[in-house]
């Protein structure tokens, strides 16, 4: 991997992305700025991308105050609030899809996964202001009546952004999957948890002559062909059988579906007794707020992990394969702790996407020096680093970048280099029990592929 030449790259595209010019033409065809006035669209996005995280703790005020520091122009907060439209929230969502388009390529492509991507796809949720129920209706519960649902979706092989999207939570993840499917191409590995699982879906994958592997509810009733007949599996049997035999693993040609049969591949694991402790707690944690008891039919169940796919992959390796999916987790969880995504205030619907989408745009951009730090050591040095101290580091010096960016590429490459010059000393990753860390694990778990 040519780190002078990814960062110059990179250093490029930004650059090209937020310059004012480019930045002024997207406003324009986006019908954002209309007509010359105190307020362009490079000034606009300026202060909404470089300021304080929290929206919770920034007002219409403070944003008058840094737009006379910043630029030396006297607007009022009223004329600011006017300008968070439809329009800005088009404008915002237009600069968003620009950098989504930034790829970086470089030589440290997984290539012994035999797949051209390696998808994984998960969403996030939180609550917002009741006042935004219109657009973004909750999905029911204790909460607020109002809640936003992002679909994010990647690739493992190449860190390339697949989906990033906005959604009202009453849009489930199985709609989702549906509603997505035709994005999906030949020879691509589709890694989805439960919510995403249907039967259409996987149809739909096998059509396009991809491959899919998902975990199943124990619930699930699936069914073993003999002869002509479909005899249902009894999980809660299958699991003591195994206990019995010592089996860890084991694999069967199975169909799911009450009415039309799917046939697929499935790989049951029992879970150690730690593993089996900690599912029943959260199990019953949240069965005790909706005032349920688990039965013993779940609990019986519970003590195994039941995965279908369409691969060849080993069955010892699928499991890890699938534990991958989590990474996606982490990322949200920089997105809220660092990010700070979902702490949102009652204000105007269009204000708030307007900042969420600016948000999404910094935390993209940020994305191409977190992959380039870590894909860089772990090739250099093999040495994994934390994606999520990489993000605190860079949400500490986000006025740097601004400062940079006013400045030259040059500078630029500077400042993604210093960052990543940190990496060995101040972003090691810190591994736990059981977990698959951002890219070594990947590496020494496939290798053999």
């Amino acid at each position: 991997m040519n780190l002078k030449v990814n960062v110059h790259n990179l250093s490029v595209e930004i650059s090209n992305l937020l310059n004012k010019e480019n930045i002024n033409s997207l406003a324009k065809e986006t019908g954002f700025i209309q007509r010359n006035g105190k307020i362009d669209g490079f000034i606009f996005l300026d202060i909404i991308l470089f300021t304080y995280f929290n929206q919770k703790e920034l007002s219409l005020n403070d944003l008058s105050v840094e737009i006379k520091k910043r630029f030396g122009v006297s607007i009022s907060k009223q004329s600011i609030d006017e300008r968070f439209t439809n329009l800005s929230v088009g404008f915002f969502k237009k600069v968003l899809e620009k950098a989504l388009k930034i790829v970086i390529k470089e030589d440290h492509q997984i290539d012994f996964l035999p797949y051209d991507k390696v998808r994984i796809k998960d969403s996030t949720s939180f609550q917002l202001p009741e006042n935004m129920v219109e657009k973004y209706k909750g999905s029911g519960g204790s909460g607020s009546k109002s809640s936003l649902r992002i679909q994010f979706e990647y690739d493992l092989k190449s860190s390339e952004i697949l989906d990033l999207n906005l959604y009202e939570s009453v849009v489930q993840d199985a709609s989702d999957a549906k509603a997505t499917i035709g994005s999906v191409r030949s020879n691509e590995l589709i890694i989805r948890d439960l919510a995403y699982v249907s039967i259409p879906v996987m149809q739909e994958i096998e059509k396009k002559e991809a491959f899919y592997l998902n975990r199943l509810q124990t619930s699930a009733i699936v069914y073993q062909k003999k002869g002509t007949e479909f005899i249902e599996i009894d999980l809660t049997k299958l699991r003591k059988k195994m206990k019995i035999l010592g089996l860890s693993i084991l694999e069967k040609e199975v169909y799911i579906g009450k009415n039309e049969k799917f046939k697929s591949r499935m790989i049951v694991e029992t879970l150690s007794n730690n593993q089996y402790e900690e599912r029943i707690r959260k199990a019953e944690k949240t069965a005790k707020k909706k005032g349920r008891k688990l039965s013993e039919s779940y609990k019986a169940k519970a003590a195994i992990n039941i995965f279908i796919t369409n691969t060849d992959i080993e069955a010892k390796k699928v499991r890890r394969l699938y534990t991958l999916r989590w990474q996606i987790e982490l990322m949200f969880k920089i997105w809220k702790s660092i990010g700070e995504i979902n702490k949102v205030k009652k204000m105007k619907v269009e204000r708030f996407e307007s900042f969420l989408f600016a948000k999404l745009i910094w935390i993209v951009l940020n994305w191409q020096i977190m992959r380039l730090s870590v894909i860089y050591f772990f090739k250099k040095e093999n040495l994994e680093v934390s994606p999520y101290k990489i993000f605190k580091t860079l949400k500490s010096s986000i006025f740097d970048l601004k400062k940079v960016l006013s400045e030259s590429t040059e500078s630029l490459a500077l400042y993604i280099y210093k960052n990543i010059e940190l990496c060995p000393s101040n972003h090691f990753s810190e591994k736990k029990k059981r977990t698959i860390t951002w890219s070594y694990d990947i590496y020494r778990l496939f290798k053999l592929i």
